[in-house]
């Protein structure tokens, strides 16, 4: 494998469509907000479409496949993505209980290990002890959990949509005569 750009010429002249990716930079931050404005409803809405939607999609992969068995976990998994999505706060409840309980653990085994192994035991068993505080409050305080994550997960999306507008906007006078692709 080189990286050495080789040029590739487009057959096509002319501007290069910026408005596309400043609408995408628009949908972007505007989802952002949205997760700002209403964490707890848009997270628990996202979080169930995007798992219902993995669930659909790794269900249609295994019908594709062929077979008894891969079409009867096809089925299954094409049937648990649509009830994610019907039922989505029974699927984010479910989600963040796993997560939380998934943090507990490993916050435990993370502390027992850097007690055994660490020589700075207190910075080592910090990281640990940060799981299982997070798992607590996932368990303890759901709702919490999920407007934390989705305010978090908001402001990175907002970020990002201001720096797509920001790279269509330098880009409104580039022109799409030469591509360079590192192969």
């Amino acid at each position: 494998m080189s990286q050495e750009p080789v040029p590739y010429r487009v057959t096509q002249t002319g501007r290069f469509p910026w408005w596309t990716l400043a609408t995408t930079g628009v949908l972007v931050g505007l989802v952002g907000l949205a997760f700002l404005v209403w964490p707890l409803f848009a997270g628990s809405w996202a979080v169930a479409i995007l798992f219902g939607s993995a669930l659909i999609v790794n269900g249609l992969a295994l019908i594709t496949r062929g077979g008894s068995a891969p079409m009867l976990g096809g089925v299954l998994l094409l049937l648990a993505g649509v009830l994610a999505i019907a039922f989505a706060e029974l699927t984010v409840a479910a989600l963040v209980s796993f997560v939380g309980a998934g943090l507990i653990v490993l916050g435990v085994i993370w502390i027992a290990i850097a007690a055994r192994i660490s020589r700075r035991r207190a910075l080592g068993i910090v990281p640990g002890a940060v799981m299982l505080l997070g798992g607590v409050v996932a368990l303890v305080f759901p709702g919490l959990a999920l407007s934390i994550v989705s305010v978090v997960g908001g402001l990175c999306m907002l970020l990002l949509g201001v720096l797509i507008v920001s790279a269509a906007w330098r880009l409104r006078g580039a022109r799409g005569t030469t591509t360079t692709i590192i192969v």
